[in-house]
């Protein structure tokens, strides 16, 4: 009899990433939850191209692996690993030896690229740290952006540096500095590639461009210089070293735009959206909490005049193909009902990636380009996802608000009763979307009894631009009303849910929608918010991201807070009468823990049923990357929630 997932299956799962090849093996970095050390760990193996066998373990025992790059030349393995709370280069010979530590130092390493056609590495670290003092220090804050989430009040005084490394002489210099901060992506004997906002001291600014810098000392120059207001990165060389394939937006629309590839020309300035006109999103913003240390590449050379884009479409994540030829159509590689997680090109015939399905943790395949054939290299889940009771999501649509088209998924609990709860669980963003990947918790809560509804309403991505486009200025308007269309739906897929015993949950954008469901309606049973939005006008200036995202996404300023206060859930807390657990993470600077505690507040004001749970050493990724008996905690916290506030189940 298969098991139920439970919240402590976290320890099992081991999502793989960023696959590369020399022809002969493929080298990933396997994640897992360490419950001895309460953290994540990871480390490299490798596996033959051929058939997956023979797999052999890369890293030291003892260091947690964040990237790794293989040499064009296919001599070495480089990664980073940390090393006594520092990330620090590590180098493996593949013809033999053992992994030799490069650098000591107390700054972290990270951005490893190689040379074309040379055993060169780069890699970025920064220098001028303030050394820990002895007795507390003031900090002193003279910009808007002075914080970020996961990383607290920013440092100041950094200097950013790219080093060249020289694997025969081994020696060392610095080949880019600067004093903000920036991300190199490729390089060739005669320059490298990187991003970095474009006008760093205009904080209401947030273009960001690729940049060539030349080593011959001649002046840096702007690839995307034909569109300088929009946000570009992701630059890879073409083998002739003067085309540049990229990954950006125009930004016409502040944070919504969507990510496409564009072709930039080092000699000419010429720059190409290769994207257009198709509706699509480069990219991958699927809402999944089992994958770890992806490589976040999203598009590649296959060939001279051929490049690959990944593409988040309808809750998928496809890998494309498309030709430079003018009148050549792109064509799918990689699709169907699961998610391309992360992927390398090993030459032109062959591309090794990672996918994950509904029901499947992460596994490693190989694709011949050619014949579409695909061949199995390993999936360290095999055994979990045979033990264990997995439920694949059943596709509905349903007309949402203004009679548009919506898509949900609903996921039937494991043990069939004559009357069960639903969760209605909904998604962060709003820019992102369910689809076809593992969701651990969605399993969970399906084990527990449960049927999930899970919608992806207006505002969400992998629909198209005016998809995307329509929740900006209308929260808790069209999205509200898709949302209980969706529950609606759902109970007419499966008549065997409890109308009386629905509950709703969902973190950040979820969290706000969860609270203002709990303020506009009384037809669930049982609320869960999480990391969630209550008040946007102390959201302003509160959050990490508070004082351009409130008007990107509301239209609104602290010009006009009645606006504000309009579209903030705690301005209805008056009318909630559903029982509600409150989860905010004490170290959660996107939307930081007042907002859980004023809509705490609120809610014991109105007299509502109601209890504050905050989560120490937490951010806002509590639920997909925080401390593992955290993670176990929040699910158990959630189900118990749920379970003691439904009304008496009827007796099968």
């Amino acid at each position: 009899m298969a098991t139920i997932v439970q919240p402590e299956d976290l320890f099992d799962l081991r999502p793989l990433a960023q696959p590369v090849s020399d022809g002969q093996r493929v080298y990933y970095v396997e994640s897992l939850l360490d419950q001895q050390k309460n953290a994540s760990q990871a480390a490299i193996y490798s596996v033959q191209l051929a058939d997956g066998s023979d797999r052999r373990r890369w890293s030291p025992a003892g260091v947690s692996v964040n990237e790794l790059a293989l040499s064009p030349s296919h001599h070495y393995l480089a990664f980073s690993g940390v090393v006594d709370e520092h990330a620090q280069l590590f180098l493996v010979p593949l013809n033999g030896g053992a992994p030799e530590q490069i650098t000591r130092g107390d700054a972290d390493i990270s951005q490893l690229n190689w040379e074309a056609n040379a055993d060169v590495l780069y890699f970025q670290t920064t220098t001028g740290a303030k050394k820990p003092e002895k007795l507390p220090s003031v900090q002193v804050v003279d910009k808007l952006q002075y914080k970020m989430n996961g990383r607290g009040i920013l440092p100041q005084g950094l200097t950013y540096q790219c080093i060249r490394y020289q694997c025969a002489s081994r020696d060392q210099s610095v080949v880019l500095e600067r004093d903000e901060p920036f991300t190199v992506t490729d390089a060739n004997a005669q320059g490298l590639l990187f991003d970095t906002q474009r006008l760093p001291e205009d904080e209401h600014d947030f273009s960001e461009g690729v940049y060539w810098h030349p080593f011959d000392g001649t002046a840096e120059r702007l690839i995307n210089a034909q569109l300088p207001a929009g946000s570009f990165g992701l630059g890879q060389l073409a083998a002739d070293g003067q085309h540049v394939l990229m990954w950006g937006q125009d930004n016409h629309i502040p944070n919504v735009s969507q990510f496409h590839a564009w072709l930039g020309n080092l000699t000419t300035g010429e720059l190409t959206d290769l994207t257009a006109p198709r509706d699509v999103e480069v990219g991958d913003m699927l809402a999944i909490d089992s994958q770890q240390r992806q490589s976040g590449k999203f598009l590649a050379w296959l060939t001279h005049n051929t490049f690959l884009t990944l593409e988040n479409e309808h809750g998928r994540l496809n890998l494309m193909s498309q030709s430079l030829d003018g009148d050549a159509q792109p064509h799918p590689l990689l699709a169907g009902d699961r998610a391309i997680t992360d992927f390398s090109v090993v030459d032109e015939e062959t591309i090794v990636f990672a996918e994950t399905t509904m029901t499947s943790v992460s596994r490693l395949k190989a694709l011949n380009v050619a014949t579409g054939d695909e061949r199995d290299l390993i999936n360290p889940n095999a055994v979990y996802e045979a033990k264990h009771a997995l439920v694949v999501g059943q596709r509905f649509t349903f007309k949402g608000a203004a009679n548009w088209d919506i898509e949900g998924w609903y996921f039937p609990p494991v043990t069939a009763a004559a009357k069960h709860p639903a969760v209605l669980y909904v998604h962060g963003g709003p820019q992102v979307d369910f689809g076809y990947g593992f969701y651990h918790e969605i399993q969970f809560l399906a084990g527990q009894g449960y049927g999930v509804i899970a919608i992806n309403p207006r505002g969400g991505n992998s629909y198209g631009q005016d998809f995307e486009t329509a929740v900006i200025g209308h929260y808790g308007e069209g999205d509200f009303e898709d949302l209980m269309l969706g529950t609606d739906a759902a109970l007419q897929l499966d008549p065997t849910i409890a109308a009386d015993q629905l509950c709703v949950t969902g973190g950040s954008y979820g969290g706000f929608m969860t609270n203002w469901i709990e303020t506009h309606t009384t037809r669930f049973a049982a609320a869960v918010t999480q990391r969630s939005i209550s008040n946007w006008i102390s959201f302003y200036g509160t959050s990490d991201i508070g004082y351009f995202f409130t008007p990107w996404e509301l239209k609104q300023d602290m010009s006009n807070i009645d606006v504000l206060w309009k579209f903030s859930p705690l301005a209805y807390v008056q009318n909630a009468t559903t029982p509600i657990l409150v989860l905010h993470g004490e170290e959660d600077l996107r939307c930081p823990t007042t907002q859980g505690e004023e809509f705490f507040v609120g809610l014991k004001e109105a007299g509502v049923e109601t209890q504050l749970v905050l989560f120490p050493k937490s951010n806002h990724e509590l639920s997909r990357s925080g401390l593992p008996n955290l993670r176990i905690e929040r699910l158990n916290r959630i189900n118990h929630w749920f379970q003691d506030h439904l009304p008496a189940k009827e007796e099968a």
